[in-house]
């Protein structure tokens, strides 16, 4: 008889929290179409509604995040998305969004603030987590803010930490790039050069695929490669967005190439 009473007591127990976070679905949904309609301060409020009015639902975490992200990216409110964000990690610091918070928070202080010693510091904890998207993104992001403080080597060796912990990550190209940028500036030309040609290897980034190409000209160019770097330099002309800062590069190069042929 106890054993069927308990088991009776947790069978309603579980159809009320079932029932509960049906509500909160529904509420989510509401809350996600005002936002798909561009009424994000109503959006907002419902995302917070939820909270309060289900703090236990597994909506909870989607619900702060997204109202941290929109105060963040649509309203300028930098403040109060930091804010946010934070409720969620202190909250439900297990919850599937949780990584997904403290990369914005890292966001916030370089985008936000463009306080880049302190993103270093949130960008260094996203990095932390196991969530693999979240993991290479932050450490991506937290390269670029140590390669703005001056920290080069600190950057270049995060950079190569990414490629290594995800060779076939989105971002792996970009880091690729990166460290073609940081060879380059050292001196490093044939680094360089073997860098910005990895970032090309199966790059499905167009801007990316400029960028490198141009970078590679570079390399070539400073190698007195003329006439591979004038090639590069011609196939990306159409779809350069200065056409005509490139077409004047284009010009030098022939000239040069000219005066050395005689």
């Amino acid at each position: 008889m106890k054993k069927l009473t308990i088991l009776l007591l947790l069978g309603m127990l579980l159809a009320g929290c079932d029932v509960l976070d049906k509500a909160a679905s529904t509420e989510y949904e509401a809350a996600t179409k005002r936002w798909t309609a561009g009424d994000y301060q109503a959006a907002v409020a419902l995302y917070f509604a939820l909270v309060k009015e289900h703090p236990r639902s597994s909506k909870a975490d989607d619900a702060l995040y997204w109202a941290g992200v929109t105060q963040f990216l649509y309203l300028g409110e930098t403040d109060r998305a930091l804010q946010t964000l934070r409720l969620l990690l202190k909250r439900y610091p297990h919850r599937d969004m949780a990584p997904h918070a403290q990369w914005y928070i890292a966001q916030i202080y370089e985008l936000g603030y463009s306080d880049y010693g302190r993103a270093v510091e949130e960008y260094k904890k996203a990095s932390e987590y196991s969530d693999h998207e979240v993991r290479e993104k932050s450490l991506y992001s937290l390269a670029e803010c140590l390669f703005r403080v001056g920290k080069i080597e600190e950057a270049r060796s995060t950079w190569t930490r990414q490629i290594k912990s995800f060779p076939d990550g989105p971002q792996s190209r970009l880091a690729y790039f990166r460290l073609g940028t940081a060879a380059f500036a050292k001196g490093e030309i044939e680094k360089a050069e073997v860098l910005y040609r990895k970032a090309l290897e199966n790059s499905t980034d167009a801007e990316l695929t400029i960028k490198a190409k141009f970078a590679l000209a570079g390399c070539l160019e400073a190698k007195d490669n003329l006439s591979e770097a004038l090639k590069l330099y011609r196939e990306i002309e159409p779809v350069y967005q200065n056409r005509e800062a490139i077409q004047i590069k284009i010009r030098a190069l022939e000239t040069r190439i000219v005066k050395k042929s005689h």
